[in-house]
């Protein structure tokens, strides 16, 4: 495991698949390979962007091995762990734990919507972080869990020793700037939205795990070290150049729209597995014209 407090510019690995559904372990590592060369401080497998709810658990624990084979031990490997329950939230960082994985990914359960409570989701939280082998990131993802999490309740799980930071994917920046109002020691936020990284930056994120770093990861580490080097009107040029990426390519297709965006940039998409759909044609064309403005398609 790293070092340092959590932090730095990630990815949220798309899971590769053949045309039957298996997983593609050349494709999936191919993609390492590129996010390693564009100088990312770590990976992220079976995320929203990695298909996870999609994902039986031999397919995790392969991924995670496979990711493992290409990161170096100074680079983070998250493993998305949520589940709608408390329990096998558990088994699944005892899995990604034996893995290689070093920090695990918590989304809330968010099937009996209506049941989770701030303390119905304290006592979840504090379950798996109390049982799991690995520290825990708590997952803020409004568009798929429905729920925000509160400042209030970000503020407490950060006390808690095994919490090491949480993801925010959902680019509000007045409630994302609450949540850092819990950074610590111990305790740092990262941002998830492609189209507020800089702004999230500014406000003190400590990192930022990006769908957009997947089909855009040269242009998105420039934009980064343009802000680590003081040049913050030359990252909030790229920001603008990269946000629509964000809003219409992810945001709107999720890793149908992801998984075209990869193919079209030269590295490895593929199908989304069942019952997803691929990218239709007119999407497609949304996502190739978006690629061609901001200059990311090959030559």
């Amino acid at each position: 495991m790293p070092n340092t407090p959590i932090g730095g510019l990630m990815v949220p690995a798309a899971s590769c698949f053949t045309a039957t559904g298996n997983l593609d372990r050349a494709a999936f590592q191919s993609n390492i390979d590129a996010y390693v060369g564009h100088g990312v401080d770590g990976v992220l497998v079976a995320g929203s962007s990695g298909e996870s709810s999609l994902l039986d658990c031999d397919d995790r624990r392969q991924l995670l091995t496979w990711a493992r084979e290409r990161l170096s031990d100074d680079q983070w490997l998250l493993a998305g762990v949520g589940s709608e329950s408390t329990r096998q939230t558990i088994s699944r960082a005892h899995d990604a734990k034996a893995a290689g994985a070093t920090a695990a990914l918590v989304i809330s359960p968010h099937y009996f919507l209506k049941r989770m409570t701030e303390p119905a989701l304290l006592a979840h939280f504090r379950a798996v972080a109390d049982a799991s082998p690995l520290p825990v990131l708590l997952y803020n993802m409004p568009a798929y869990a429905h729920l925000v999490l509160s400042p209030t309740f970000v503020h407490e799980m950060a006390q808690h020793e095994n919490v090491i930071g949480m993801k925010d994917s959902a680019g509000n920046i007045p409630v994302f700037t609450q949540y850092l109002e819990s950074q610590g020691p111990n305790f740092r936020v990262l941002t998830g939205s492609g189209a507020t990284v800089v702004p999230a930056l500014a406000a003190g994120a400590s990192g930022a795990i990006l769908a957009i770093a997947l089909y855009a990861g040269p242009l998105v580490r420039e934009m980064v070290n343009a802000f680590r080097a003081g040049d913050v009107d030359g990252a909030t040029v790229l920001q603008a150049r990269l946000a629509p990426l964000a809003t219409d390519i992810a945001g709107a297709m999720g890793p149908a729209g992801i998984k075209a965006a990869l193919d079209l940039v030269g590295l490895h998409g593929g199908p989304p597995r069942s019952p997803l759909l691929p990218a239709n044609a007119d999407e497609v064309a949304i996502v190739r014209a978006r690629l061609e403005t901001a200059g990311l398609l090959p030559s």
